[in-house]
């Protein structure tokens, strides 16, 4: 029986000095030995101002990913890729990382994992202003 990964963004924060109109995506990839699904989750143009957090705008509707078999180990790689939103030359930056999760077994229960995942931004082109973006997500691996 095979499993899946739903993954959703529980709250947005950034800290700096370059602007509070932001956008990003989080994009997951799942393998199992090959691929098993892939997924994004794309937040539109909103304010985030610096030193606060709160949950993303609508909120965005989670990712549901077929993710291997039940007890088995796979590998997420997730990307985060964040915009600060300006009028002639958006200011990005990207961020990725690869983890390992196992799959429950056969009637055994959820398994969730919450981390944080960062993405520091530069003021484009004068590079004189800096900010990070993280985000707190939740994937939980269940039986389908």
């Amino acid at each position: 029986m095979p499993c899946t990964m739903t993954m959703s963004i529980l709250s947005e924060s950034q800290e700096g000095d370059i602007g509070d109109d932001w956008k990003y995506s989080l994009q997951a990839k799942i393998y199992s030995g090959a691929l098993q699904g892939q997924d994004t989750i794309d937040v539109k143009k909103h304010s985030l101002t610096s030193g606060t957090t709160q949950e993303p705008p609508g909120p965005p509707a989670a990712a549901v990913i077929p993710a291997g078999e039940n007890g088995a180990e796979i590998k997420v790689d997730l990307k985060l890729m964040a915009s600060e939103v300006d009028f002639l030359k958006n200011d990005t930056g990207e961020k990725s990382v690869t983890f390992s999760m196992i799959c429950p077994a056969v009637g055994a229960e959820p398994v969730v994992d919450e981390r944080e995942i960062t993405a520091g931004v530069t003021e484009a082109p004068t590079g004189l202003g800096n900010a990070v973006l993280t985000l707190k997500i939740r994937m939980v691996l269940a039986n389908a």
